[in-house]
């Protein structure tokens, strides 16, 4: 080239172009065509040489470039109308040197107004693209001159004027280096307007991308583009490459979200999916696989932030080798996190097409990606209507009601990870079979079917499905139903179409007898005006010169009542005012369903639907972004609530209620339903952090209940071994009752964990904040689950919180005694004994209360009725409820009595620690009424020898009037001396009244135990009962007239049958008895069982007595009866009956 320059004489130390035609894969052979590189040191001597520049294309060979057939000459989606053949070719790079501080788009204006006279000059010879490039003083740095001349030169700054743009500045590569482009991949850009963002890092290239629509439509998808390209040597070791990657990308996508975040607060326009693109140019040494996990944790470290920036893309682009002398392999690594719960890796590796020569992606490894078999200059694709839903639900603040599914999923795999540390679990199901589900869908008559339709092809802001989760608990599958909210259609707001959707999916739960769980995202019943009358009626005004005089009635001119009248939108009375026909408007009916009351019918159907629901299967909620009117009602009515932590669960909107008390009361819908209220007050019984946590606490939830009505409870085979003692134990010291329940942190520095009752860490408390003297959940025993209900022996705080609408009311924190129940205590324990019967677990209480709180304010507050709720409860129990008094517990009074196992002879049993105690009142009550200081002072008298004495001479009647007083006195002191001393005594007394061994001897409770092996005997007698329960409703099947006594002597009859007399005084131990049920109902081919052939008899003698009785109570049909059965028996049996009656002819008396 005959212009040249030393660039390193402006301190510009390289200067490249790399053709863009050669960029694309699609040319082959290369076209010819030439670049030309010059550096001048001002832009007037570039302008004085312009023309001696351009020269050197003037004889270049050919002057009309030859592109082969099926050639595509478009780069980065460059379009031009003129053929091939004319389209410029050559390429133009001018480095310029300048001291002078003019601003980027002064530059830009010189550059312009230059190119814009040379534009016909620049066509002329062929000049494809034309590139400055400014070498610039940093002005703002005032720096010595002795200073380094490195340390006040700016970057270089780049303009870039294209021929297909008439040689205007392309903004998109200002301070680009045309040549970076590719390796930017700009081009992948191409479906968006492509804005450059100022960026302080001149390593970050920063794009606001606004979705190239058809003129006229909004654009409605932008998005931030962050791309960056690392430069280094190439890495020789493994040790150094991953060092290298690790540090470096961990920097850059810090700097990436750094950049992002300025932009992300000084934009106009709402960006949603977001994306980074980071191109490692140096080779490193390691393992694909390596990367995944090293970018994994990175990305789940900085998850929330990226999350806030609304990053859901990110894009590494990365050359590798798998030892240091393999061959380089060109990978890329695309991270997706659409729905803001599940983080997606696909690795590719980049390959060319050996038929058309084109490169495209492959995937590497198992996993197939999406973007397998696609070129790799395939275009970002702007946001279809699935993801413009999502993003529409995830500003709200939940879920898009389509990706649950796929969170249930996701949850899945989770639960079976965490379970696997404590329960020994069969193998993993694969992903595809860990979940697997139909929709349910409305047909034309309201009925439910079941299909596969695409995401977001719901039309109604309800969504319902039938899922079958492969669970530890149950690996071959259980079923749910999971009813949800759709906030995108109409705000989630409940419609006729939604309730009836809504009702059938919770029938076909409970025809199923399998769990309904229901995702709350909504905004109550519908509102609605008739659309079509909006727009055409019209007013009568009292005076239509003043309409502050008021109006009439509102009416509609006899062409538009033509127009509705047969949409029967409207019914209206025909008038004639003010000398024209008009039709008063008297009722609107609206030509579209769900409007108005027809909404509250609907809200109140399913509301009756969730009532029932409750009682008849497990029913469970999940709050996301709030529920609202109905909405909370069906929560409330579903009972076993989780509420994310930004949700809501409000009856009115903070709103409408200042505007009802007409001033400025509340500040957000939050403060009346966040969960600093409705987990404060019960109604939820967990909050979590956000939607995937709550999925997650919902199957964690489900775990520990049956799969449907009629099964038994799962059982997991526990790690945690069912001999081990309980090494925690209460003390009289007030302590956490959850020690007792889960263990806790060992206090010596001997062992790491004091273990509790229940299996490690199987303890999972439900409505913690709300009542907190009592303590209620689920946990397990020896794999178990059961239901828990534990006292806090600790005094606790109650805080009310002030009513802002009430300017007298204040806070008010009020301290609650240990060991005792209060009314929201007691309301406490009523709803969980309610909720676990309902999910048909056993119940182990706990008891340690002294009995109800009695004060005039309790009473007020209905302590009485929420302790008649609890007998309620255990009335109704269908399962084992074994109550325990543990270690240095009472139980007395009041308490006592509302969880005696007469209440529920057939359910309930107790048992006594040996150092518990119980009884009526405490010793210390009793004493003060039942031995009173004269009983004191009997006492002193029979046991004191030297009160006796003092006593005795006192009574001598020949006793001087001053020994008398004397011995008075002496008697008096002795008895002041041993009282404190004999209330202790009395107060023992009293006590050995209220021991377990008198409450066995009395038959008040079943057995006194040691706690340490306590976990151990309560582990085989749940189990006994829970087998023994299976048995009883089997024979209950076959005559439903026995009682359970009956019922109790025929197991034990037959048990002694089976394992013969010599062990029959094993019917005691349950461990024994256990194994006997077990072998019995275990369905082994040949096996005969005792029960089921007793099962069997029975049923056939209960059939027989009905037939009997039905024949003796109708005499009339006797015989017909008879014909009729003979009729449906085969004709061997017919002989044999005709043989039966024959003979009982011959026997009977003549």
């Amino acid at each position: 080239m005959s212009f040249s320059s030393n660039l390193n004489h402006y301190g510009m130390v390289h200067m490249a172009s790399v053709s863009d035609v050669l960029l694309d894969t699609s040319f082959t052979p290369p076209c010819q065509r030439m670049g030309a590189m010059v550096a001048f040191r001002s832009f007037q001597e570039f302008t004085r040489n312009i023309n001696d520049v351009l020269s050197c294309f003037s004889d270049s060979p050919p002057p009309s470039p030859m592109f082969p057939d099926g050639g595509n000459p478009v780069l980065y989606g460059e379009e031009d109308n003129k053929s091939v053949q004319e389209e410029p070719v050559h390429i133009l790079n001018v480095a310029i040197k300048t001291d002078s501080d003019i601003d980027d788009d002064g530059l830009a204006a010189i550059f312009r107004e230059f190119t814009q006279s040379k534009k016909s000059l620049l066509f002329e010879h062929g000049i494809r693209r034309l590139t400055f490039l400014v070498a610039q003083k940093d002005f703002r740095k005032q720096i010595n001159c002795e200073v380094d001349q490195r340390f006040h030169r700016e970057f270089p700054k780049f303009f870039t004027f294209r021929a297909r743009d008439k040689f205007e500045e392309d903004r998109i590569y200002r301070h680009l280096e045309p040549a970076l482009a590719f390796q930017l991949e700009l081009n992948r850009m191409r479906n968006f307007a492509l804005t450059a963002i100022p960026c302080a890092n001149h390593k970050m290239h920063l794009y606001l991308g606004a979705a190239r629509v058809e003129v006229g439509t909004e654009v409605t998808d932008y998005r931030f583009f962050v791309r960056a390209i690392i430069r280094h040597s190439d890495l020789v070791t493994k040790e150094a490459s991953f060092e290298y990657l690790h540090n470096e990308a961990e920097r850059l996508l810090l700097e990436a979200m750094d950049e992002l975040e300025v932009a992300f607060n000084n934009t106009t326009v709402r960006t949603d999916c977001n994306h980074i693109f980071l191109n490692f140019v140096p080779t490193v040494i390691m393992d694909p696989s390596k990367i995944e996990e090293s970018v994994r944790s990175m990305v789940m470290r900085y998850g929330s932030r990226l999350w806030k920036l609304r990053v859901l893309q990110a894009e590494l682009k990365i050359n590798i080798r798998l030892t240091p002398t393999g061959k380089q392999i060109p990978i890329r690594l695309f991270l997706t996190n659409e729905s803001g719960y599940y983080l997606d890796i696909s690795l590719y590796k980049e390959v060319t097409d050996s038929r058309t020569g084109q490169i495209m992606f492959q995937a590497y490894g198992d996993k197939q990606g999406p973007l397998h078999g696609m070129l790799i200059n395939t275009p970002y694709v702007t946001k279809d209507l699935l993801q413009s839903k999502r993003f529409q639900a995830q500003s709200l603040g939940t879920t898009y009601v389509y990706d649950f599914p796929e969170m249930f999923r996701q949850s899945l795999k989770k639960l079976w990870h965490s379970s696997q540390s404590f329960a020994h679990l069969p193998k993993v199901p694969l992903p595809s079979e860990l979940l697997t589900f139909t929709e349910l869908v409305l047909d034309a008559q309201g009925q439910l079917v079941q299909m596969n339709r695409l995401p977001g092809g719901n039309e109604i802001g309800m969504v319902a499905w039938r899922m079958t989760l492969r669970t530890p608990e149950y690996p071959m599958g259980r079923e749910i139903i999971v009813i949800s909210n759709d906030i995108t259609h109409k705000i989630g707001s409940f419609g006729p179409q939604e309730d009836v959707l809504f009702l059938r999916a919770s029938e076909m739960a409970r025809e199923s007898g399998i769990p309904r769980i229901y995702i709350a995202a909504n905004s109550g019943a519908r509102i609605g005006l008739a659309e079509e009358i909006r727009h055409m009626f019209h007013v009568a005004w009292q005076d239509p010169a003043d309409p502050y005089k008021g109006f009439k009635y509102l009416y509609l001119t006899p062409q538009d009542y033509k127009k509705v009248s047969a949409l029967n939108s409207v019914h209206c009375e025909h008038v004639e005012d003010e000398g024209e026909s008009r039709y008063k408007i008297t009722d609107i009916i609206g030509k579209e369903e769900g409007l108005g009351v027809e909404n509250l019918r609907g809200s109140g159907m399913i509301a009756g639907e969730s009532s029932l629901a409750y009682e008849k299967i497990i029913t469970m909620n999940l709050v996301t972004c709030r529920a609202i009117g109905i909405g909370a009602y069906l929560v409330r009515l579903g009972q076993r609530t989780i509420q994310v932590d930004n949700s809501h669960i409000i009856l009115t909107g903070a709103g409408a209620l200042n505007k009802v008390l007409g001033r400025e009361v509340y500040t957000s819908n939050n403060q009346l339903g966040g969960i600093q209220i409705m987990h404060n007050n019960g109604v939820t019984h967990s909050t979590v952090c956000d939607d995937f946590e709550g999925v997650f606490t919902l199957l964690q939830w489900l775990s520990y209940m049956p799969k449907c009505n009629s099964s038994p409870v799962p059982i997991l085979h526990t790690k945690d071994s069912i001999d081990r003692p309980v090494e925690f134990v209460p003390t009289k010291a007030p302590y956490d009752p959850r020690w007792m329940l889960a263990g806790r942190p060992s206090q010596t520095p001997k062992g790491s964990w004091q273990s509790g009752f229940f299996d490690l860490g199987s303890f999972m408390e439900i409505m913690q904040p709300w009542a907190q003297s009592v303590v209620v959940g689920r946990a397990r025993l020896g794999g178990i689950p059961t239901g828990v209900v534990a006292v806090e022996t600790r005094s606790v705080e109650l805080s009310i919180p002030a009513d802002p609408a009430n300017l007298d009311s204040e806070a008010k924190i009020i301290q609650q005694a240990g060991q005792v129940w209060f009314p929201d205590s007691a309301f406490k324990t009523a709803q969980a004994i309610k909720d676990l019967n309902r999910e048909g677990l056993p119940l182990i209480v706990f008891a340690n209360w002294r009995g109800f709180s009695g004060g005039m304010k309790d009473m007020y507050d209905q302590v009485l009725k929420f302790g008649a709720y609890i007998v309620d409860g255990l009335r109704e129990y269908k399962q084992p409820v074994l109550v325990y008094i543990p270690p240095q517990a009472e139980l007395r009074g009041g308490s006592w009595v509302v969880i005696d196992p007469t209440i529920n002879p057939r359910h309930m049993e107790m048992y006594a620690d040996k150092d518990s105690r119980g009884g009526v009142l405490e010793p210390e009550g009793t004493v003060e009424i039942k031995f009173r200081k004269k009983d004191l002072v009997k006492t002193m008298r029979r046991i004191d020898p030297i009160y006796t004495a003092l006593a005795e001479r006192l009574g001598t009647p020949e006793l001087s009037p001053a020994d008398r007083k004397e011995l008075e006195t002496k008697l008096k002191d002795r008895e002041e001396f041993l009282l404190p001393i004999y209330h202790q005594v009395a107060v023992q007394f009293a006590d050995l009244h209220d021991t377990p061994g008198r409450m066995q001897e009395k038959g008040v409770i079943t057995d006194i135990l040691e706690w340490q092996t306590s976990r151990q005997f309560f582990y085989w007698r749940l189990r006994r009962l829970l087998l023994e329960d299976t048995v009883q409703r089997k024979i209950q099947a076959a005559n439903s007239e026995l009682t359970d006594g009956q019922i109790q002597a025929m197991l034990r009859r037959w048990f002694v049958e089976a394992e013969g007399t010599v062990k029959a005084y094993l019917w005691d131990n349950n461990e024994e008895v256990v194994g006997w049920l077990e072998r019995q109902l275990a369905e082994e081919e040949g096996a005969r069982s005792v029960i089921d052939e007793n099962i069997k008899y029975i049923r056939r003698d209960h059939l027989l007595k009905q037939i009997r009785s039905l024949v003796q109570a109708n005499p009339e049909v006797a015989m017909d009866s008879i014909v009729h059965m003979t009729q449906h028996i085969s004709p061997t049996q017919r002989a044999e009956v005709v043989r039966i009656l024959s003979t009982m002819e011959t026997s009977a008396p003549s």
